[in-house]
């Protein structure tokens, strides 16, 4: 092979190609570095000598499928300019590496088609190199992003394995990229999410988050000052579904006979949203036979239908109006359950109304937690929560085709 269709192929430029041999099927071409090139790794000077030479093996793009070798020749270099004894660069390889910066751009670009088990059969390496290599330039692509232009964020947290193991998400909702990663769903987990994000600049304007207890005090401890909590649709009627569902129990331990007969296995009908259930005629007669059958039942679920109106209010103070409204009929039910939920309502009214100033929620990352599943399934589930952490930062991008986990 001509030295020159080697450098152009292999993007060797400064180093000579001394040889070429072949073992086993591999092909290695020896080089050493063109003395133009020899300079000072301190000082950069050019005034040089040699003293040993050690050499290194490293693994570069295949031809084919045959495995390929740059066995790289080094110097120690004695600086006349300023003392120093140094093996000279490696120049196609990082310091410590056994491959070149070629072989791992082909590793990270064929992570996008195939699964680490597959490029490591066909490059016919360790499965643990294939995932360092992935590792090391996710984690290069995370240094190199700027939160310096987000404004509005969500926080979620979901199930990383059984076991109660959750992992917190940070996300932004303009950009739909992952910001952040922690094991853990407590206050602390967010702390050093919001020190780099003062560090960074950030003009942070509004939160999505759930009614979680940690997440709100984490805020509170160390979310900029000013930035707006909002509490979205999707958990506070989760909330009232919850209650309806508490009360449904409450009424079946306490009913007997056909009373309680009317009400067993109604609990998918009352959480359904109705208009669903317009298209579902069995389903909606049902549920009416339940309804008519229990006073109690009949007003919370009601009641959970004019919860889902609020966010169609035509104004902030329509939808203050509301609410207050909303809270004094549930209260008039008497039921511990119904007033509680009007209570959790009154302490998050700010947060609830806030939805008309900045009208965001933590939607995309329910998507993003879907997205999640599908790339544990395909991985079949990770050990490493450090790559799992950094495989969701860049998971916006990607396809699922087969999706390289």
């Amino acid at each position: 092979m001509s030295t020159r269709l080697l450098y152009r192929t292999f993007g060797v430029r400064t180093f000579d190609l001394v040889k070429t041999t072949y073992d086993k099927g591999a092909t290695y071409f020896h080089l050493v570095k063109k003395p133009a090139h020899r300079r000072c790794v301190c000082c950069k000077s050019r005034a040089v000598g040699l003293d040993s030479a050690r050499t290194y093996p490293l693994r570069s793009v295949p031809i084919g499928s045959k495995p390929v070798f740059m066995v790289i020749t080094l110097y120690t270099l004695i600086c006349i300019n300023c003392s120093a004894r140094r093996q000279e660069s490696r120049d196609i390889a990082d310091p410590r590496k056994s491959y070149t910066r070629a072989f791992a751009r082909l590793v990270v670009e064929l992570s996008s088609k195939m699964t680490i088990l597959d490029i490591a059969r066909y490059l016919r390496v360790g499965w643990d190199l294939v995932k360092s290599i992935i590792a090391d330039s996710l984690r290069r692509r995370a240094r190199r992003r700027s939160w310096k232009g987000v404004r509005r964020i969500a926080i979620d947290e979901f199930a990383v394995r059984k076991g109660h193991t959750y992992m917190t998400l940070v996300v932004d909702l303009d950009s739909g990229r992952v910001l952040y990663w922690a094991l853990g769903k407590d206050h602390t987990a967010l702390e050093p999410f919001f020190r780099k994000l003062r560090r960074s600049g950030a003009q942070l304007e509004a939160i999505a988050v759930d009614m979680s207890g940690a997440y709100l005090k984490a805020i509170r401890l160390y979310a900029p000052p000013g930035v707006v909590v909002v509490h979205d649709r999707y958990h506070v009627v989760s909330l009232m579904n919850d209650v309806l569902d508490n009360i449904r129990n409450q009424e079946m331990k306490r009913l007997a006979g056909e009373g309680r007969r009317a009400i067993v296995g109604g609990r998918y009908l009352l959480l359904t949203a109705s208009e669903k259930l317009e298209e579902q005629p069995d389903r909606k007669a049902r549920l009416d036979q339940l309804l008519a059958a229990n006073e109690l039942l009949h007003k919370a679920y009601l009641l959970k239908e004019d919860l889902r109106l609020f966010w169609s209010c035509g104004s902030k103070q329509e939808a203050a109006d509301f609410l207050r409204r909303w809270r004094a009929e549930a209260r008039a039910l008497k039921n511990r359950h119904m007033t509680r939920m009007a209570g959790t309502i009154s302490r998050a009214i700010f947060a609830i109304l806030a939805w008309y100033d900045h009208p965001i929620s933590t939607g995309p990352l329910e998507g993003i937690n879907n997205k999640v599943k599908v790339m544990k399934r395909v991985a079949y589930g990770y050990r490493d929560d450090e790559f799992f952490g950094l495989r969701l930062l860049f998971i916006h991008e990607a396809k699922f085709r087969l999706a390289g986990a």
